[in-house]
């Protein structure tokens, strides 16, 4: 977190409620204190509880393990803190304006009561009030989470003002300190250590996002708004998918970076971090191996993949751990639902790996494929409103175009080059995989 977020956020209609268990615990009598430690970086506008005439993003309340907290002015009086902070940088969807979007970060842990005793920390429920305003990203649609996510409400103009996270507890190693823990700007300059030296059970955190990162991707550009603001923002553009409203991501990684989609594949990408081995145990440490999990409402799986969520399984969205020696497949389920599709991948080792979602398109032999089949297996459907894409045909690797048709005639991995229109001006380059079968 050395830069501002707007280097850093990139990745994830009606009451939607996450299909996964809930785990709500009933609200206490007693209330109890919470200190906030805001990070001391520009671009944190203040993080803090909703009063009378706030209108950027606030706390409305948070209950832990059936607690309800009340915010307090010293840490000496608090049983809990939160950390972090509400960042702020240029955001759009693909096809609204740009607006200055809000990005909150918190981190839920105890505090010590000062008889050397920790309160408990399991379950974490935080209602938070999106911005007042009326502009289309003024939207909690989607949340990055370090613990395992229970249930997710999203938040959005029109329809409704605060977003309730429920999250549990995970038990989470680490071997790096300070800024280095949770979510991360800048991960590849952690120093991660091989070992863990410290375990923690009572710890949670959580990105909350406009929604989750487009598979249309423009050039870089920066918001001159955002620029006159700040001359220490970087003030690039990030820009999202509003079709993403619910989905979210969670890990038991005790880093995670930056989420993004890939400019040219199309991969919908999140960078995590964590010690090779768990802290040890009577001087034994074993392998520490982490779990990921996204959840990709059923609008945007189709934007962003051209999928159904009952058509997505190992050969046609395959997820990959890749580090600079190369690329392995980890373990993973696809379990479609009405709402989506939850891609849930355990066995992940360490230090720093991408955990990558890809589409691959399956076909076979010279079966007929339409310009529009091409465009949404690649993730650029949806920029047909800003004028028509253009197909190289890879001749070489047995594509054929004819009568307004496409086909492959070998069995092989083609890779097909797009030229859309990211922008009504502006293009942009998507190359597309294609397994052809027999």
């Amino acid at each position: 977190m050395k830069r501002l977020l707007a280097v850093a956020v990139s990745l994830v209609a009606g009451l939607l409620v996450v299909p996964v268990v809930s785990n709500v615990q009933p609200v206490s009598a007693a209330p109890v204190g919470v200190f906030i430690f805001n990070t001391p970086l520009a671009s944190n506008t203040g993080l803090g509880f909703c009063s009378a005439g706030v209108v950027k993003g606030c706390i409305e309340s948070i209950t832990i393990d059936g607690k309800e907290l009340v915010p307090v002015s010293t840490r000496e009086a608090s049983s809990y803190g939160i950390g972090g902070g509400l960042y702020s940088g240029p955001c759009r969807f693909v096809d609204s304006d740009v607006s200055q979007c809000e990005y909150p970060y918190l981190v839920l842990y105890p505090t010590w009561n000062g008889v050397g005793q920790q309160s408990t920390l399991s379950n974490v429920v935080v209602n938070f009030r999106r911005q007042l305003n009326t502009h289309p990203t003024s939207a909690i649609n989607s949340a990055i989470v370090n613990g395992s996510l229970q249930s997710f409400i999203p938040a959005a103009p029109n329809l409704r003002d605060v977003a309730t996270i429920n999250v549990n507890s995970v038990e989470v190693h680490s071997a790096s300190s300070g800024y280095c823990v949770g979510w991360v700007t800048e991960i590849d300059t952690c120093a991660i250590g091989e070992t863990g030296n410290s375990k923690v059970t009572n710890r949670v955190s959580m990105l909350l996002l406009p929604a989750m990162r487009s598979s249309v991707v423009p050039p870089e550009s920066i918001d001159e708004v955002c620029r006159a603001q700040s001359s220490l923002n970087s003030c690039l553009t990030n820009v999202f998918d509003e079709a993403s409203r619910g989905g979210w991501v969670d890990t038991d990684a005790s880093v995670f970076g930056l989420t993004s989609t890939d400019r040219y594949t199309g991969a919908a990408q999140l960078k995590i971090a964590g010690p090779h081995y768990k802290t040890p145990v009577n001087g034994t440490s074993e392998l520490n191996l982490a779990f990921f999990r996204m959840f990709l409402p059923s609008q945007y799986l189709n934007n962003s993949f051209g999928l159904l969520p009952g058509e997505a399984n190992a050969q046609t969205l395959p997820v990959k751990r890749t580090t600079w020696t190369g690329s392995t497949t980890p373990v993973t389920q696809y379990i479609p639902s009405a709402e989506g599709l939850l891609v849930s991948t355990t066995g992940i080792g360490f230090s720093i790996p991408t955990i990558s979602v890809q589409r691959t398109l399956v076909v076979k032999q010279n079966k007929k494929l339409t310009t529009d089949t091409l465009l949404k297996a690649a993730g650029v459907f949806q920029t047909k409103q800003f004028g028509a894409a253009k197909i190289t045909v890879n001749t070489r690797h047995g594509m054929k175009f004819s009568a307004k048709r496409y086909s492959f005639k070998t069995s092989r991995t083609v890779l097909v080059t797009i030229k859309y229109r990211s922008q009504k001006n502006v293009w942009s380059e998507r190359r597309l995989t294609v397994k052809v079968v027999k």
